[in-house]
């Protein structure tokens, strides 16, 4: 690890939560305390962006910013959770935030508080560096949840969006049902804020416009006030004051359509006058998000006389339902023998992430969660348990010692595809070992 990333990990190592633990601490009370004693910075930062949801929400974010820069304009970027480096959580006005900065402000917030936890320590320093520097526009990402997570502290965002809702973390929250995860999402929203919301189960759809209206929060929502959709592969959004047209979008994947029209629609409800459409057809084409349906470039994993091999961080129900289709819909052009790499942590529901998976597969392998480096969210799930779900499920399981391995399988079988998923961190461990960054 080089010198100046060391210091940053010593520094977050002062806020490490306690070993072992699998679900971190919820609620704002202490972070809002600590917030006091910095001087409140999270209502000194640039016009907000607050985004909460259960898929789409990094991929939405990506959306505004690349609309946003392709006008000129300066972003602040907090997002969770990181691939290969902490650093990735934190954009300075465009710019991956330095470790000799990071490293200062942990250093602060330290000194001037105590017991905060390493999600919460994230939080504010992002909320104090973004306080400190000029940009025209913050996004702020919800960690999990929303009315009890640390960056449900903003007393006045510029907006708010809720992406698509699905089961996640039911267990964390001792919640049950996608109505009871709504409400706990719609925390977020705020008196006279806009709340965006994109296309949603009927359920999270009625929870959400009735919190939005005890909230007092003007709410716009897809299929009613906007609608986004594609004409062959070009991209159309659609308002009634508002008509956006790309030719491409920057993201692969169908599902990508309504995370475009989710951003698009949020620029319209808070007036970002500065956003032209031209910028957002431009920033539309260019937008990035790693580890969403990206496919590895040659490397070691990804010979150029091998089998094409994709990452994609889906860990849930609704993510694998979406990765699903896109494997689906790659199939006439690109074999049809698919072979999937799988880790998970424990404490997510992988019999439900494999109901999805398991029926686009010619065999599914599964491997060790890679050691997540101080991510949050608990130790991996045992891959001889998930090669069980997986021939329970009707598929064919195998066990692999490590991801590496689990693709050389995968490649000496004649995959004509290979799908590595499960969790963001066996995706940031992939690349890492591809020798690839994320800038």
């Amino acid at each position: 690890m080089p010198a100046d990333a060391l210091i940053v990990e010593n520094e977050l190592n002062r806020f490490r939560d306690a070993p072992g633990r699998v679900s971190p601490a919820f609620g704002t009370t202490h972070i809002r305390k600590a917030l006091v004693e910095l001087g409140d910075p999270q209502d000194r930062i640039p016009r907000a962006i607050h985004l909460t949801g259960t898929n789409g929400k990094g991929s939405t974010g990506a959306f505004i910013r690349a609309m946003a820069e392709a006008a000129g304009l300066k972003v602040h970027v907090f997002t969770s959770p990181h691939l290969l480096r902490i650093n990735e959580r934190i954009r300075i006005a465009s710019e991956l935030v330095s470790d000799d900065e990071l490293a200062e402000v942990l250093a602060h917030i330290a000194k001037r508080t105590q017991g905060l936890t390493y999600f919460e320590a994230l939080t504010a320093a992002a909320f104090c560096l973004f306080a400190h520097h000029r940009a025209d526009i913050s996004i702020i990402e919800v960690g999990a949840g929303g009315a009890t997570d640390a960056t449900n502290v903003m007393h006045q965002p510029a907006a708010t969006v809720v992406t698509p809702i699905s089961l996640d973390h039911e267990a964390m929250f001792g919640l049950k049902g996608v109505a009871a995860i709504a409400r706990l999402k719609a925390g977020i929203f705020r008196e006279g804020v806009p709340a965006v919301l994109a296309d949603q189960p009927a359920i999270a759809l009625g929870v959400l416009r009735e919190e939005a209206r005890a909230a007092a929060a003007p709410v716009t929502w897809a299929g009613h006030d906007w609608t986004s959709r594609w004409n062959g592969q070009a991209f159309i959004y659609e308002s009634k004051t508002l008509t956006i047209r790309a030719p491409w979008l920057g993201l692969p994947g169908q599902h990508q359509a309504q995370n475009a029209g989710a951003a698009c629609a949020v620029l319209e409800a808070m007036d970002e006058y500065r956003v032209k459409p031209e910028a957002m057809s431009a920033g539309l084409r260019e937008a990035a998000w790693p580890a969403r349906l990206q496919r590895l470039k040659p490397g070691p994993l990804a010979p150029e006389n091998g089998p094409p091999v994709w990452i994609d961080a889906a860990h849930n129900p609704g993510g694998a339902e979406v990765l699903a289709d896109a494997i689906r819909a790659l199939a006439p052009e690109e074999g049809d023998k698919v072979a999937l790499i799988f880790a998970i942590q424990e404490a997510k529901d992988a019999e439900s992430v494999l109901k999805q998976l398991v029926p686009v597969s010619a065999e599914v392998i599964v491997c060790p969660l890679p050691d997540s480096g101080g991510q949050e969210g608990g130790p991996g799930a045992d891959p001889q348990r998930l090669a069980g779900i997986v021939d329970a499920l009707g598929g064919k399981g195998n066990v692999a010692s490590g991801f590496a391995d689990a693709i050389t399988q995968a490649r000496d079988r004649g995959a004509d595809r290979i799908y590595v998923c499960g969790s963001v961190y066996l995706c940031g461990a992939v690349l890492a070992a591809n020798g690839e960054s994320v800038t």
